[in-house]
């Protein structure tokens, strides 16, 4: 038992929250440090810092109540153990949240400053022991989030994500789900041929009850994906980004890989981002989207979203305009991660059939090579033994000239401010 234990209060009732420090801190054999959330959403904020050895939670919060507030403390603690501080008239709905998972119940009218401490201490044993006996060959569980997202309509971030997706489960063997978040677009069912009448509004809706056998009832596979369509219903109303972060840290913990397409920057989109292991950030060369790409930088680092989770993926979609990576980076302020180039012909002809682009085309070598990238793989060798030649940080070719007779003229390129 360590000297020190990090407990988090989540008690609405201001003149309960200081007796209980009031009785942590006169005990002289260990040490409590009380960290205290009024409100649900208060505690879940500061749940998802970590660092914390026990919860303390009440039941009626001002933003949640019953069951729910434990399913939603108890999946975002990652096996803290949890001890509800119960009302008289709360005893069947304590006895239940043991039942689903939490250490211990105290009833707060007959609670001490002894009792407390020894639920604490107790609780904190029993749940070190359960870790330890744990089958260690059991896969951690802890899925990499990947969140796609267009700075803009229109600039193929929806094809990256179903295609990285599946490149993803092909190259790695893991067992890989694609979320549609985009709630307006719904173009991964599209592009994925999934028709599943249910949508992540259903997974959200019944978080409750978000078991394995439930899960596999909302989801299509595709691909050997787990595909989870969105509502595609232009004007649906957004859920709380919490609930699904919620919902995104119940099932993560059964998958190797989690790609989500967010659409474009916005409210909802950004207030997920915390949820992602990574964020790639999909733009073209064209002046608007590196426009609006500057401005989604921007509002991401403000955010605090930056460094090594924020990648850059330039999606050549034609060669109107060229530019180096040190341009964009000049540009941006963020050297490029990745560069796809033109593959209009292979993906429309992919679109029209109803199938993936091809294995052996130049769009699936370039998302194959951006995933073992992400998956920390070495480059795939071609069958000359060479490496792919998708190089993330190479400057572009530049297009051959045909010979001219005389020294052609050279006029300056147009100065593009972003």
């Amino acid at each position: 038992m360590n000297k020190t234990l990090k407990v988090l209060l989540i008690e609405d009732s201001t003149d309960y929250a200081a007796l209980v420090q009031q009785w942590l801190s006169t005990r002289t054999d260990i040490t409590f440090v009380l960290d205290w959330a009024i409100s649900l959403s208060e505690g879940l904020t500061r749940l998802k810092k970590g660092g914390f050895d026990v919860i303390l939670l009440d039941l009626g919060l001002p933003d949640s109540e019953g069951l729910e507030t434990f399913t939603r403390v108890n999946a975002l603690g990652s096996g803290v153990p949890v001890i509800l501080l119960s009302g008289d008239d709360d005893e069947k709905l304590a006895l239940q949240t043991v039942l689903d998972g939490a250490q211990d119940f105290i009833f707060k009218r007959s609670c001490t400053s002894d009792s407390l401490a020894k639920a604490i201490q107790y609780a904190v044993v029993r749940a070190t022991n359960q870790v330890v006996n744990v089958d260690p060959v059991l896969p951690p569980g802890k899925a990499t989030i990947i969140g796609v997202m267009g700075v803009k309509g229109g600039v193929g971030s929806t094809t990256i994500a179903c295609n990285l997706a599946v490149e993803l489960h092909r190259q790695t063997g893991s067992k890989t789900l694609l979320a549609d978040l985009d709630l307006d677009g719904g173009m991964v069912g599209f592009l994925m041929n999934a028709h599943s009448e249910h949508t992540v509004l259903d997974a959200i809706r019944n978080v409750d009850r978000l078991d394995l056998s439930f899960w596999e009832g909302l989801v299509e596979r595709r691909d050997g994906l787990d595909v989870l369509r969105s509502p595609s219903f232009p004007g649906v109303a957004e859920p709380d980004p919490a609930a699904l972060e919620l919902v995104l840290s119940m099932i993560r913990r059964e998958y190797g890989w989690v790609v989500v397409d967010l659409g474009r920057p916005a409210g909802f989109s950004l207030g997920l981002i915390e949820s992602l292991s990574e964020l790639i950030l999909v733009t073209t060369t064209s002046v608007p989207s590196l426009y609006e790409a500057k401005r989604a930088i921007a509002e991401l680092r403000l955010t605090g979203f930056e460094g090594d989770r924020l990648k850059v993926v330039v999606n050549q979609l034609s060669k109107a305009q060229e530019f180096s990576n040190n341009d964009l980076d000049k540009l941006l302020g963020v050297l490029p991660y990745a560069r796809i180039p033109d593959a209009s012909l292979e993906l429309h002809e992919a679109c029209v059939k109803k199938v993936s682009p091809p294995i052996g085309g130049v769009f699936r070598a370039q998302l194959a090579a951006l995933a073992r990238q992400l998956a920390g793989m070495t480059p795939e060798k071609t069958k000359s033994g060479v490496s792919s030649i998708f190089s993330f940080l190479a400057k572009p070719p530049a297009p051959a000239r045909p010979p001219a007779l005389s020294p052609p003229e050279i006029s300056k390129p147009p100065v593009v401010r972003v």
